[in-house]
């Protein structure tokens, strides 16, 4: 019911934030851009809510393309984020050391609020996969675990123009729905933070 009731907003979102005249709003939509760009970028990734009392702040990496299909600004990002377990889940388990690493694909919107000269703030929703794969080291070896799930994905950023690209600054709110293992939550929610360049 959580997934269902997830996914419909998200949706709900993504048609309320793609209608024609929200893209437009303050001049700053996706009509006149390019109709494909390339962005890549890093940064941190801070766990909140349950996954907070196991993981530590951990890196994000992400590549993404924007398409603009007849005014319509989609986006689609392939991410990579790793944590590594505080000690109180590796006492727990007998674990010496371990790490949560998570390879996503999300499909979505990412639309432009406004045009304020060089800047040019911009929201992002979308929804997709997420491939999570958990290590405990112990001293008997090491033991990995691996799984696929669903998950949403949305947040806000600013764009700077400097010449013929773009630098770029967003966070996000991800929510991965699980089972319970490792962690022991029913969804890892974190929130990925990114600086990057956009061509």
């Amino acid at each position: 019911m959580q997934i269902r009731n997830m996914a419909v907003a998200v949706i709900a979102l993504s048609a309320f934030i793609a209608h024609p005249g929200r893209a437009q709003f303050g001049g700053g939509g996706s009509r006149g851009e390019p109709m494909v760009r390339i962005g890549f970028g890093g940064g941190m990734s801070v766990p909140t809510s349950h996954a907070a009392d196991a993981l530590k702040t951990g890196v994000n990496g992400q590549g993404y393309l924007l398409v603009n299909l007849a005014g319509i600004p989609l986006r689609f990002n392939l991410g990579y984020q790793k944590f590594d377990f505080k000690e109180a889940l590796l006492a727990t388990s007998g674990a010496t050391s371990g790490s949560s690493q998570q390879l996503s694909g999300v499909a979505g919107l990412s639309v432009n609020l406004l045009s304020l000269g060089p800047i040019r703030p911009y929201v992002t929703a979308g929804v997709g996969a997420f491939n999570l794969k958990d290590e405990l080291e112990t001293v008997s070896g090491t033991t990995s675990t691996t799984n696929t799930h669903f998950g949403v994905d949305g947040g806000a950023g600013l764009r700077l123009k400097l010449g013929r690209v773009e630098a770029f600054a967003e966070g996000r709110v991800q929510n991965v729905y699980t089972d319970k293992g490792v962690i022991d939550t029913k969804s890892i929610t974190s929130i990925p933070v990114t600086f990057g360049i956009l061509f």
